[in-house]
Formats: C-alpha cells, structure tokens, sequence
C-alpha cells in the first residue's frame, strides 16, 4: 500500500517504522521543520520496550535509564513514606521500564525511520482538512493528496476527529496544570539531601514528593544517563496560567517556589536549578467509540489521549504500530478498499477495549482528579467487561497488582 501519515511525533515515527518493515510505502507529512526539538522526559513501560527491541531500536545512542525502583518522600521532612520494587520488572515481563529525553527517543525512532526504512518525511507540511470518504488530505499549501490509507497522529490537539470519526468529544481542563523543568544532576547532587536522595550507588528510579496538608504531588525521574532530573509540580491552576496554550508555556521560579511554600529546601533547590520553567494545563477526554472512518485510521493521542498517571500514552502509540505491522502484513493481507475496511474494522476491535480501559483508569487520580466518577464507570464498562485493579481509585500506578493489570 501506499500510505500516508500526518505527524512526525512518537506514534508517527512508530507507525512508519512497522509499516515499512512489513514492505508498505510510507510518507509522513509534518508541520514542524523540527529546528527546535524540545521536550521533558517519557517513561516507556515493558509493553512498548518489547516492541522497541524487536525493531532493533539503538538504546544505546537513546541514553534511557532504568527503573528500579518508586519512592514516596514527604515534601517537609524527606521522610520515605513508601517505596516499590521494580527490579523484577524485565525478568516477569520480558522488557526494560525505563525513561527517556523526549527528544533522544524521538531522535532514535527517526533514524530508524530514515536511515534504516528509508521513510520520507515532508517537514512544513501542515494538514487542513480530511476527506476521510475520498483517502484525501488537504496541506496547507492548498496541495490535496489521496492515499491507499491514511494514519492520523498528529497529537492530541487534532482539529480533524469530528472529520474523521463523525463524532466530537472535547478536551476538557481538569482544573490543574504543572509545572515542569529539567535539572542537571550534578547540580543537584551540590545540596547533601539530594545527594543522599539521588545517591548514584542507589536504584535508579521515580521519587515523588507529597503532601497530604497541602496536597503538593511533584514527581521527578532521571534520563539521559542519570544525567538530567525530570521534574513535574502538579497544582491547581493559576489565574496567570489559565490562557496556556500547548506544552511549552513558560513560566517562572518565583512560580513554583510559591507552589512549595513550606517544602523542604532540598525539594527547592530542584527548582533553582533549572534554566527554564515550562507550563501546561492538564486536560482529558473521554474515549472515542470508533479510531477509523473510509481509509483513515487515528492513533496515539490523536484518538485516545490520556493523564500521565500510569505513563501509558507513549507506549499505548508503540503498541498501535506494533498492531499496525501485524495486521497488515502482506502475508496475511491482500490490499483492496473492502480489504481495508474489514482490517481497519478488526484494529479498532482488538485496540478500542484496551486503549480506552487505559485511558479511563489513567484519568482517574486521586492527587488529580476524580471528577464525573459514574460517567467514568459507564465508559469504561462500554470498553472493558473484566475485573478493575482496586477501582476507582486504582492501586499505586507502579504497584504490582496495576503492573499485572496493563
């Protein structure tokens, strides 16, 4: 087939990656020039990592670093009030739990997409309208283009569902936003608390530091070789932030210091290291019925977008791509628009129960929200028949029993 993709992000990259390697021709169309790569940290869980293997993604050059273990540290006095033992995680589940810069990982998907597939990438190339009916996308160079099939994953921001899928659900603001920034370690490590804390001869892994006075959640997370601290200051949102738009607002020190009012000055001195503070309001959206309509087929956070509570967006795209090379490989696949349609219909079959459970239980957070609580109930028993992990509150994102469920 000769397929069309409109984003160049994780799930894109991922899509072209499976589809070129089952011997389909791929074309991404990204609106960005990528000039600028930017972006915090994501944590791939084994379920995305195995698929990353099998594809013989370059870990090495991604610089990851795996998780071993989950701390709870109380925001005043460092007291460790919990901890999770991951190191068994790759033995009982075949594959690394680990965190990546954004911009490493995507950077190793788009090698392997070019350099080893030989996808083509068209950069400048914003899409404007869908005719999912004719297989065309409009750009906004006024260039119409038709495809044997077309993958939407331009992020969860798309404008084109209504288009595509006959129906609009919006994105709603949950109330809260967070703070986000990068430290360099070694700064870090400059204060004796942290040093103790981010000990290099300890596991690597999550610390989050909570409050239950001030309901204060700020996670933190290593990548890039234990090189850079991720940290993440979930809070109500702000007047000054309520116009923040996308993933790179900025915001200020002063800002966050003021959210941690009465935190240990261990927990601040994070803060102060950081060259730039981002901002972001959290939004949700309840489940699509369907991910395709005609020849075009939705993925990633373009059809089910989802909380950061279990980091389960990235790796839910991988695994839609691995679905992706499986279902349409030329072995088992013989392309016709009838073909199609009846393949497109089996994908959204096998993937809809499982994108959309992960969706609903990741939207649900007692540290973030637990709004529309019998909505959510119904929702999720549209998807999902089976027995819920602790609902609705769920266990600890990382506990066992949750590690089982996904």
């Amino acid at each position: 087939m000769d397929i069309g993709i409109i984003g160049a992000g994780i799930a894109g990259l991922s899509a072209a990656i499976a589809l070129r390697r089952i011997g389909h021709n791929v074309t991404i169309f990204e609106k960005s020039c990528f000039k600028n790569e930017i972006g915090a940290a994501i944590t791939l869980t084994p379920n995305a990592n195995r698929i990353l293997e099998r594809w013989n993604f370059d870990f090495e050059k991604a610089r990851p670093v795996d998780f071993m273990q989950y701390r709870y540290l109380h925001s005043e006095t460092l007291e460790v009030c919990g901890r999770e033992d991951l190191s068994g995680v790759q033995e009982r589940y075949g594959s690394r739990m680990c965190a990546y810069h954004r911009v490493d990982l995507h950077e190793g998907l788009r090698v392997l997409a070019e350099g080893e597939w030989g996808v083509g990438i068209r950069l400048g190339c914003a899409a404007v309208g869908v005719d999912a009916d004719k297989g065309e996308v409009e750009f906004i160079n006024g260039e119409k283009v038709k495809k044997d099939m077309w993958i939407m994953a331009d992020g969860c921001h798309t404008p084109f569902l209504p288009q595509i899928l006959k129906e609009s659900i919006p994105t709603t603001h949950i109330g809260k936003s967070v703070y986000r920034w990068l430290s360099p370690l070694s700064l870090i490590r400059t204060n004796p608390q942290c040093a103790q804390i981010w000990d290099p001869s300890l596991p690597s892994g999550f610390v989050t530091f909570f409050n239950p006075r001030t309901a204060i959640m700020m996670v933190t997370y290593p990548c890039r070789n234990s090189t850079l601290l991720n940290c993440a200051l979930f809070h109500t949102t702000r007047p000054e932030e309520s116009n923040a738009e996308g993933w790179h607002s900025n915001s200020t020190h002063d800002h966050v210091l003021r959210e941690l009012d009465g935190a240990s000055a261990a927990v601040k001195h994070l803060v102060l290291q950081a060259e730039q503070i981002k901002v972001y309001k959290v939004t949700q959206r309840r489940p699509s019925t369907k991910c395709y309509g005609g020849n075009v087929l939705c993925i990633g956070d373009t059809v089910h977008y989802m909380l950061p509570s279990h980091a389960q967006g990235g790796a839910m795209a991988v695994e839609d791509a691995g679905a992706l090379e499986i279902l349409f490989d030329p072995k088992t696949y013989t392309h016709s628009p009838a073909a199609l349609s009846k393949r497109l219909s089996t994908f959204e079959k096998l993937r809809l129960p499982r994108t959309a459970t992960t969706q609903i239980m990741s939207s649900l957070n007692p540290n973030l929200t637990m709004e529309g609580l019998e909505r959510q109930v119904g929702d999720i028993r549209r998807f999902y028949a089976g027995e819920l992990v602790d609902w609705p509150r769920g266990c600890g994102p990382w506990s066992e029993a949750i590690r089982e469920f996904w």
